[in-house]
């Protein structure tokens, strides 16, 4: 027999139920047929299994809800631990990024790399250490960018002051991030050095300034250095050949050939200098021959008196020699004519000697006036450049025409 409140099987004569306490009913009479008492006793039995199931669940309730609350906790935190590995994974991914961006020169796009690093991770140290050096990177970009633009306008001068102190912060911040802007410095200057010499070319009318210049331009290995070099080279060529024809026009052919020979120093091999030099050694042969035969010539004509004439007609009555502060010599001297009769295009042919007595040169110079009557004297001056020593000067022989 069972409990009708809480279907809990009953002692036999019990009037009370054990389990839930009510009174059993004893005295109640049943008046059902055979189906409906069998129908009766499975519904009782079926109430009953679902309350001694809901007895267990209740009983085992108080020891799974702390083992559930564990399976969710544990697996909130799993999930948790594994969503921060991966959100670590790709900010790490993107100041990796970032870094070699900054390498390769693209500093705002390494700094929106790492801003957007750091919205997922605020407070990385590394981050915000990256992102300070980004900024300083972009200021020394700006710095560059107005270099760049006083160049263009050809303020060399104030380009060059920036680019030096540019060049001392960059050097106080030891950063990989800084190392493209050593080669865009590096361009920078050569690019001040040659705009400046190309500023002064107008300027220079000398072999030497030019070839102060050459000597600059030369330490820069660039295209545009290339460019300027060429540029003075052609100078220089123009310079000597102009120089070289004014002493051919005088028959200075001495000075004429040191002139071209001093272009070919640095022009080396250059066809135009090349040929004038042939074109002086040919004038200079046929000047010979020509004063040679005007000579012979006078000779025959002359006699004992145009002998004389020929032979002593000038004297040397002053001549002095010195050595200017730039190395360069300078000589210049009077004749006298003594001959009987006017002679005209007097030359005074010479040797250099150096400080040791070695013969290093010869040269002639024309006096002035060109002709000079008996009595009368004339005066002649030459230099030499370069010579940058002691030394001497000696008049080997005079020539002259005789009128």
């Amino acid at each position: 027999m069972y409990c009708h409140q809480c279907g809990e099987k009953l002692a036999k004569n019990s009037n009370y139920c054990s389990q839930c306490g009510v009174k059993i009913e004893t005295n109640v009479e049943l008046k059902l047929d055979s189906v409906d008492i069998d129908s009766y006793h499975l519904e009782e039995a079926a109430s009953l299994e679902i309350k001694r199931k809901q007895k267990h669940f209740v009983q085992i309730l108080p020891i799974l809800l702390p083992i559930l609350s564990l399976l969710l906790v544990t697996s909130g935190l799993t999930i948790y631990y594994f969503q921060e590995k991966s959100l670590n994974k790709d900010v790490l991914e993107l100041n990796q990024t970032a870094e070699e961006t900054a390498l390769q020169g693209d500093y705002e796009k390494a700094k929106q790399l790492l801003l957007e690093a750091q919205s997922s991770r605020p407070g990385f140290t590394t981050l915000e250490l990256n992102i300070n050096v980004i900024n300083k990177a972009i200021e020394y970009e700006m710095t560059l960018n107005k270099i760049n633009e006083n160049i263009k306008k050809t303020q060399f001068s104030q380009a060059s002051k920036e680019l030096a102190n540019l060049r001392d912060e960059v050097a106080l911040n030891h950063s990989p991030f800084f190392i493209p802007f050593y080669e865009q410095m590096d361009e920078k200057d050569v690019s001040i050095k040659v705009g400046t010499i190309k500023q002064e070319l107008n300027d220079l009318e000398t072999i030497d300034q030019l070839a102060g210049k050459l000597s600059i331009i030369a330490s820069l290995p660039n295209k545009e250095a290339s460019a300027v070099k060429s540029e003075i080279l052609s100078k220089i060529v123009k310079i000597s050949i102009d120089e070289a024809e004014n002493k051919l026009a005088n028959k200075q052919f001495t000075q004429a050939f040191y002139t071209i020979d001093k272009g070919l120093q640095y022009a080396i091999n250059n066809e135009k200098l090349l040929a004038l030099k042939k074109r002086v050694e040919q004038e200079k042969a046929a000047f010979e021959l020509a004063e040679q035969q005007r000579i012979e010539q006078a000779m025959e004509m002359a006699a004992q008196e145009d002998l004389k004439n020929r032979t002593a007609a000038v004297e040397v009555d002053d001549f002095t020699v010195n050595v200017d502060k730039y190395g360069d010599l300078y000589l210049s001297g009077t004749v006298k004519n003594v001959a009987t009769k006017a002679i005209t295009s007097v030359t005074i042919h010479y040797s250099i000697y150096d400080e040791n007595n070695e013969h290093l040169d010869t040269g002639t110079t024309s006096v002035y006036p060109y002709e000079l009557s008996p009595g009368e004297s004339g005066s002649f001056e030459d230099v030499y450049y370069g010579f940058n020593q002691d030394g001497d000067v000696e008049v080997d022989n005079i020539t002259w025409y005789l009128n």
